[in-house]
């Protein structure tokens, strides 16, 4: 993607805020290669699962301010994406701010502990609605806001949903996210039959292992997999190019696929996993 791509393009990202994070780097991404960028997170911890981390409302005005520091204009919106009242108005706030959304990166979501992890047989009732209500249900909402106005407007534009590579096979004690990241593909695939027309192009990227304090707080993912000798081991064994992914190698495919140079890519599901993942 060439400098200056998306000058003059309004983006809006969702789970934008958390350092070390994929929408953080995606939002950082879109306003580099020119784009004004409306961040959104819930940026508090969820009630129901105090102990899953999430962004602060610090953290999201510190990445709106990094953006204004690349010369981009930027808007900070505490939004549970989950709920579709927050969800209408923060896209008619961005709209009034910036102007219609062309560029929508669907980020936010994730599972943890009390947050959907564990067997399924035994995953309590209310985590696994929460896992579906934030990932699958939160992206629709966020899609369908922002598409509509593009339509309304008579305008194209790109949108990109984070699946997982946990979208295209099972990973025991992640059933919850597994489907729910298996809906975003489905429902990727749906938007781009539906949106084509209009001239808006609706892709996935399914990240791997991915280095961030999700995966990897204070180390431990290294030390589930026992120590940095089993951190080796576990690289050797599941992923060919032998390391875990960054944030920003996700939100770089995110931005292309957002670039006029993805322009003719619409359904598909992109792997970024070093090859963990193949389907």
């Amino acid at each position: 993607m060439t400098d200056g791509a998306l000058a003059g393009s309004v983006a809006l990202v969702t789970g934008a805020a958390r350092p070390r994070g994929i929408g953080r780097a995606t939002a950082l991404a879109l306003a580099a290669a020119g784009a004004d960028v409306a961040c959104l997170d819930i940026a508090h911890p969820y009630e129901s699962a105090p102990a899953h981390g999430t962004a602060s409302a610090v953290d999201l005005d510190d990445v709106v301010a990094e953006i204004a520091a690349l010369g981009r204009r930027s808007l900070a919106l505490r939004v549970d994406v989950s709920q579709g009242d927050e969800v209408e108005a923060a896209v008619a706030a961005a709209t009034e701010a910036l102007g219609t959304v062309t560029l929508v990166a669907n980020v936010a979501g994730g599972s943890g502990l009390g947050f959907g992890i564990g067997a399924l047989v035994s995953l309590p009732e209310s985590e696994f609605r929460q896992v579906l209500e934030v990932n699958l249900v939160g992206t629709w909402l966020v899609a369908r806001a922002c598409a509509s106005r593009m339509v309304s407007a008579g305008v194209g534009g790109r949108i990109c949903n984070v699946s997982s590579q946990a979208g295209k096979r099972g990973f025991a004690g992640l059933g919850a996210y597994c489907a729910a990241k298996a809906g975003v593909i489905l429902l990727t695939q749906t938007l781009a039959l539906e949106l084509g027309p209009f001239g808006i192009s609706v892709n996935a990227v399914c990240p791997g292992t991915v280095d961030t304090d999700l995966i990897n707080p204070n180390g431990v993912f290294e030390q589930l997999v026992g120590g940095a000798e089993g951190l080796e081991r576990y690289l050797e064994r599941e992923i060919p190019l032998r390391r875990l992914q960054s944030a920003e190698e996700i939100a770089a495919t995110i931005a292309w696929l957002l670039s006029p140079d993805a322009a003719a890519i619409t359904g598909e599901a992109v792997n970024v996993s070093a090859g963990q993942t193949m389907v």
